[in-house]
């Protein structure tokens, strides 16, 4: 974030389609350091996925290491609100354990009310966040930086941003299909009539309503009445 700042936007274009391990680190106002490591490629779902390769750590203000403990599946998740229209019911963001309404660790996508809990079903428990000064746990955070990188060897990093060009090439592709899919639908209705059909019968409707004229100067034109 330090160098490429802190969106939500860049963070996701960053994993989406990446095919390859990767360490997600995070440093809080409050002096802690932690995140999560993911063996899986990431993708945009509704859905937790992943393997048994995930788990979390604290890094500062101690060194702690949190397992999957075997009782869940909940390993890894990216869900944004533009996926479902923000119509899930979920929350809109990225996640490590807990479930998909309130994720273990969670950044938001507004980098608002960010979770980081010390117990969920999928992994090991322990505080991810330093304590307080009466010894309490902590549970939201705000992000001071953030950083994901991609380990491996140079091979295996290689595999993984090749996977995300093709990734991004099909989403490319996709997007310009749609253009010309659009663009063709358009001249279809115009040459059709449609477009005009539809016009005058948008005329024809706004002739009944009191607040509105038709200019019948240029026939096309409606001047609402103020």
């Amino acid at each position: 974030s330090a160098s490429d700042g802190l969106s939500f936007n860049r963070l996701q274009n960053a994993l989406l389609g990446y095919g390859g391990p990767t360490l997600l680190i995070i440093q809080a106002t409050n002096g802690g350091i932690f995140g999560a490591f993911t063996a899986s490629a990431w993708k945009e779902s509704k859905d937790f996925y992943g393997n048994s390769d995930c788990f979390l750590y604290q890094l500062l203000p101690m060194t702690e290491l949190y397992r999957p403990s075997g009782s869940g599946t909940n390993y890894m998740y990216c869900n944004s609100e533009a996926r479902s229209k923000g119509y899930d019911g979920q929350a809109h963001g990225i996640g490590f354990g807990g479930t998909v309404q309130r994720p273990r660790l969670y950044i938001s996508e507004s980098f608002d009310d960010c979770v980081a809990s010390s117990q969920d079903l999928t992994f090991e428990g322990g505080p991810l966040l330093p304590r307080t000064k009466d010894g309490g746990l902590q549970r939201k955070f705000d992000i001071e930086s953030l950083e994901v990188w991609g380990v491996g060897g140079e091979e295996i990093v290689a595999a993984a941003l090749g996977a995300r060009r093709r990734q991004r090439a099909i989403q490319e592709a996709n997007i310009q299909k749609a253009r010309k899919v659009d663009k063709a639908a358009f001249l279809d209705d115009f040459r059709s009539g449609l477009i005009e059909s539809k016009a005058f019968k948008y005329r024809s409707e706004i002739r009944g309503r009191a607040d509105a004229a038709v200019d019948e100067r240029h026939n096309i034109a409606y001047v609402y009445e103020k």
